[in-house]
């Protein structure tokens, strides 16, 4: 697998054993966005001295203007892609999967899917110098969002080496890689938080797969990322450019996240797949 990560998200601080100004800004972060659990950009930065802080200070003001939310729906309507030959109903007894199995499956995807897109766009914004035109403008109709709990994301001690594969196959996808990886680094959180039901990675893994080998995944992962651009600078508009500096290490993790289309890149087209795939069960 090509890595260009500069931390590995199954290693960077937890999330549930956080403590002191850490666990504040975290839930500061939780409530601000409307998420029930934080992915790993920010467990990352929470593991280098106060870039965690220093950089949540600088950049919720793009997250509390909304604007990423506005950008949201046609960001993700021009990097969809289609869904698996195999209708997901056709396999659910198969699998062993129930509707309970399937309600939570989609909350935890729908939590990752609207986590993982605001930070891509409002670290966008962060990064990218504003173009020309007028600020946006937020609808004044726009409705507040909730946030669902989800089942607890496992530590990697706490999943089977068996289902630990299933993970690292699915996280394959979007990477370049067709083969079976038992073990992997840089494991997606989702993936993760999807180890309940390996049989449902597996099916996943089967239905993406003909998406990965045409290169279909990659180039909407390259779009997702210039198009991201675009629109961060489309929302710095409607923020002062001057901010104030934050680590240098910062700064390089959040250049990467936002410019790299394996890392949140790659994750918002599947998770969106997913999403889209799941959204035509019954």
């Amino acid at each position: 697998m090509t890595v260009d990560f500069s931390y590995d998200p199954v290693s960077v601080t937890d999330e549930a054993t956080a403590s002191g100004r850490t666990a504040e800004i975290f839930q500061d972060i939780r409530a601000t966005m409307c998420i029930p659990i934080l992915t790993s950009i920010w467990r990352a930065l929470a593991s280098w001295d106060d870039c965690l802080e220093r950089t949540w200070s600088n950049v919720k003001p793009i997250y509390v203007s909304r604007l990423p939310e506005l950008i949201l729906p046609e960001f993700l309507r021009q990097i969809a892609l289609s869904t698996p030959q195999f209708k997901i109903e056709e396999r659910v007894s198969t699998a062993n999967l129930s509707r309970t199995d399937l309600l939570d499956i989609q909350q935890i995807v729908n939590a990752y899917n609207r986590s993982n897109t605001l930070n891509l766009l409002a670290l966008a914004a962060y990064i990218t110098p504003a173009s020309e035109g007028a600020p946006l403008v937020l609808d004044a109709s726009f409705q507040n969002q909730t946030s669902i709990p989800l089942k607890p994301l496992l530590p990697r001690l706490e999943i089977t080496d068996q289902n630990w594969r299933h993970v690292c196959e699915a996280n394959t996808l979007g990477t370049g890689v067709t083969s079976n990886v038992s073990s992997s680094q840089h494991v997606a959180t989702l993936w993760r938080h999807l180890a309940y039901w390996p049989s449902f990675l597996s099916l996943i893994y089967e239905g993406f797969l003909p998406q990965q080998e045409s290169g279909a995944i990659d180039a909407m992962s390259s779009k997702s990322t210039s198009l991201a651009i675009d629109y961060g600078a489309e929302i710095a508009r409607s923020f002062n450019t001057h901010h104030d500096p934050i680590p240098d290490r910062a700064m390089a993790v959040i250049q990467g996240y936002v410019r790299s289309p394996i890392q949140v890149a790659r994750m918002v087209v599947m998770g969106h797949a997913i999403s889209n795939w799941l959204g035509t069960l019954d």
